[in-house]
Formats: structure tokens, sequence, C-alpha cells
């Protein structure tokens, strides 16, 4: 009988444990979420600043006329299996580089890095500073 009342004893400790821990939890915001994947990005690219590739806002204002549905697939099949000669002319106007020459260059696949969820969260992300350039600018 003994063995019984702590069993449910340690049950009902248990089960009340996890309850807690899932009342704290807060929902992970899918934008922030994707700002946080993007940082494995910073290698090569930054919101505003260029480094040995272009910008977010420099991409971005590229594909300023593209629908975000239409955008949401470009950027997705370009982070996920990379990209090769869409930036060759931007890159021998605008970046100074000793890697060689611009046609050499290219995004590498990040596809073993990110799994298909977390590439569209990145994506989100990237579209919402659009949307923020955008309300900036109006």
């Amino acid at each position: 009988m003994k063995s019984i009342k702590t069993l449910m004893f340690i049950m009902f400790f248990l089960t009340a444990l996890v309850s807690v821990k899932a009342e704290n939890q807060q929902p992970v915001n899918p934008l922030k979420k994707g700002k946080e994947l993007a940082k494995h990005c910073a290698w090569c690219h930054d919101v505003k600043r260029n480094l040995i590739a272009p910008s977010f806002m420099v991409i971005l204002d590229k594909y300023k006329n593209v629908p975000d549905k239409e955008l949401k697939e470009i950027f997705f099949n370009s982070i996920k299996n990379g990209s090769k000669g869409k930036w060759n002319k931007w890159i021998e106007e605008n970046i100074q580089t000793k890697l060689g020459k611009p046609e050499n260059m290219y995004m590498p696949a990040q596809k073993p890095y990110f799994n298909d969820e977390e590439i569209k969260l990145i994506v989100d992300w990237l579209l919402s500073l659009r949307k923020k350039e955008n309300v900036s600018k109006n």
C-alpha cells in the first residue's frame, strides 16, 4: 500500500512539474527564430553593410518588384541550393576582393546546415525586412 502511495505521489509531482514548465515556456516568435538562424549568414551578409556579398537590403532592393510569394520561392531555392552568377556585375562594381574573379564566387548550398522549415523561417525574416523598409519610406 505504501509503495502505491509513493508511486502516486511521484506521478502527481512529475505531472505538476511538467505543467508548470509548459506554462513558463513562451511561444517562439517565428521572425525572431528566423533572425537567429540568419546570424549564420553573417560570414558573407549583413543587413545593411556589404561584406563579401551584398547586404540583405541590397538583395531585397534588387527584387523590390517581385511579389512576396515568388520571392519566397527564389530566396528559398537560393539558400537551400546555393546560387552562382546572379551577382557578378554587382560584385565587380561594389566589392574589392582578393578572393578571385566574381564569376568564380558563389553562394554555397545551405541545405547541409538548415532544414526546409529553418530556411522558410529565414526567408520570412528577410521578407519582414522588406516590409519594415517600405514602412520607413512612407
